[in-house]
């Protein structure tokens, strides 16, 4: 089978689908904007988006020619507001486009008179749509009447395996998002700067990723004179990041925002309880008092409750980690994830109704 994908090559989730699907003897060729060192497919790229998107037609174009060319079985959009957008005007069939979750969340409501249609077109012009959770997929209801299938960003299991948990007397934490405002680093920052003015000063923390927000971060946690024990650590690469989770004792994410879990899922998959906010896929792929807590108001003040007791001993917040693994496994295994996707294209496919003459 012959698939082509237009999505960001450079995002970590692209690559984790290319790498899988060609060890499944797919045939893939990737469009995208941005570079990905060393990919094991053939990567044809596109000019870059530039303010009022005035590079499309003559990407549109460059497309196409790529696309008869190679005469794929089908074309795959991954992130609805502007792959699913190209596939939508490329005017190529069967075309699978899989919602991520800003591109529905946050582009669905802003300009929602224009973006609305615009969501509203693409999702017309999809033989399938797919969502990797199913918050997404009611969210995204709003702009179309189709049926969506569900098909996470799973764990690999091989990679992210249960480990032996701490047993010191210090609850260790750790935060693996990007260091932008949305997943609400500064709450869990200033949650235990509380937590510190009631005596309750025996914990350590590490905050993985990058971002715009890392300066303020910093500054934050020396004003709040916690800096001797929040961590820094920058990108953590990909091989040593199971590793570095395992260092903590729970995961916290305090999203403002967030469409599904993976990082919260990676630590669950480790063995590893997590304190998330109630939100969006976060309350889905948390089972709330079996694989971790959940917080019913992102304040400051609301996470120090929930995390005192996990202070004053840590050992309960383990044990609530030994059950991740297996509810990881039952659920979101990428290599079950992988599975829902080949039958979704091999469904695709068997409907033959591949549309090339107007390329």
């Amino acid at each position: 089978m012959r698939v082509a994908i237009l999505a960001d090559a450079a995002s970590i989730h692209t690559q984790r689908w290319v790498k899988a699907l060609s060890r499944q003897g797919i045939t893939i060729e990737v469009y995208s904007e941005r570079r990905w060192a060393n990919s094991p497919v053939p990567i044809y790229y596109l000019p870059p988006s530039r303010r009022a998107r005035l590079q499309v037609p003559g990407a549109i174009r460059t497309l196409r020619r790529h696309l008869k060319r190679f005469q794929p079985d089908l074309v795959h959009a991954h992130y609805a507001s502007h792959w699913g957008l190209y596939g939508a005007l490329s005017g190529v069939r069967p075309l699978i486009v899989s919602i991520w979750g800003a591109d529905v969340e946050v582009f669905g409501h802003q300009h929602k008179a224009l973006n609305g249609r615009v969501l509203k077109y693409i999702f017309s012009k999809a033989s399938a749509i797919t969502a990797s959770s199913q918050y997404l997929a009611r969210v995204s209801g709003q702009f179309t009447d189709r049926p969506i299938e569900v098909i996470p960003f799973g764990i690999d299991m091989t990679r992210f395996i249960d480990s032996p948990r701490n047993k010191g007397i210090e609850l260790r934490w750790i935060v693996n998002k990007a260091l932008e405002s949305v997943y609400g680093i500064d709450v869990v920052l200033k949650a235990f700067n509380l937590l510190d003015a009631r005596g309750l000063s025996s914990w350590r923390g590490r905050i993985l990723g990058t971002g715009s927000d890392h300066d303020q971060l910093i500054r934050q946690c020396v004003e709040a004179g916690i800096s001797d024990r929040v961590e820094f650590l920058g990108q953590v690469d990909e091989d040593d990041l199971p590793g570095a989770l395992g260092w903590a004792d729970v995961g916290l994410y305090a999203s403002r925002r967030e469409s599904f879990g993976v990082a919260a899922l990676e630590l669950m998959a480790m063995g590893r309880a997590v304190v998330a906010h109630r939100v969006g896929g976060l309350a889905e792929v948390v089972d709330p008092d079996r694989t971790g807590l959940l917080v019913e108001e992102n304040v400051p003040h609301r996470w120090a409750e929930i995390l005192e007791p996990l202070v004053k001993d840590p050992a309960t917040i383990r044990q609530l980690g030994a059950n991740g693994p297996e509810w990881v496994n039952s659920r979101y295994n990428f290599k079950d994830n992988v599975e829902q996707m080949l039958a979704l294209y091999r469904e695709m496919a068997k409907k033959g109704d591949s549309q090339w003459t107007s390329l």
